[in-house]
């Protein structure tokens, strides 16, 4: 596969092409790996030596922690322009994996690269302290939150979640592949929990499900659902 220049990459979000002079989008794109992942694809494997940081060009990933019973948690979703690994950063080894929901193309700079890129760009590292103080806030919230909601609440949640994220098709379709065992992942409970809860929002034609799809029919009405929490969703 033919690796896309930074000059030449359409993704307006990417930090390095926000915040980087011109003279170090140059040397990025020169320095740079690129790789495609397939769907369910690991990007980052949680425990790996931390060798650099990863910038999603185009895709949809979610990030995976494991807990002491070796239960997976997703702890966010990441798309076109976001990072993945700097939780890693400062540390020898990743605390998360990251996986891809669906194809998904990664460009890596390494930690040496970065480094320098850091020392040289001071706008790219005030981005990266606010992006990662939005992320930690919004984690701290949810957290917050998610441990006073009940089951119908938390799937409330995690769809709107997923919405936010990733939008809807043409079709009113969470535009994004998951699983059953995703959403239980996200909010902490068993596939048959979830299937029941996704039924009864369906027999109050909150959404509709279509084969491993789900249509959104009134986002109010999940929004009513937690708006006692006060939950605030950003992009």
């Amino acid at each position: 596969m033919r690796k896309t220049s930074c000059e030449l990459c359409t993704n307006v979000n990417c930090f390095v092409k926000m915040y980087c002079s011109p003279e170090w989008i140059h040397k990025i794109s020169l320095s740079k790996s690129q790789v495609y992942f397939k769907q369910n694809q690991e990007i980052i494997k949680e425990g790996e030596l931390v060798l650099g940081m990863f910038f999603i060009q185009q895709g949809k990933v979610k990030v995976v922690s494991t807990g002491l019973d070796g239960r997976q948690q997703i702890v966010r979703f990441a798309n076109d322009g976001h990072i993945l690994g700097h939780r890693g950063l400062g540390y020898e080894r990743y605390p998360i994996s990251a996986v891809a929901m669906e194809g998904s193309l990664v460009c890596f700079v390494v930690n040496d690269l970065l480094s320098e890129v850091f020392m040289a760009n001071p706008k790219l590292s005030m981005g990266l302290m606010v992006f990662y103080s939005r992320e930690l806030r919004k984690i701290e919230t949810r957290m917050k939150n998610i441990a006073h909601m009940n089951l119908r609440e938390k799937v409330a949640e995690a769809l709107l979640l997923m919405m936010e994220m990733f939008g809807l098709n043409k079709e009113h379709e969470l535009n994004v592949p998951f699983t059953r065992e995703d959403i239980a992942s996200t909010v902490g409970t068993n596939v048959e929990q979830i299937s029941r809860q996704l039924t009864e929002f369906e027999s109050a034609k909150l959404i509709q499900k279509r084969g491993r799809k789900v249509v959104i029919l009134k986002k109010a009405g999940l929004e009513h659902i937690i708006s006692k929490h006060f939950m605030q969703y950003a992009k």
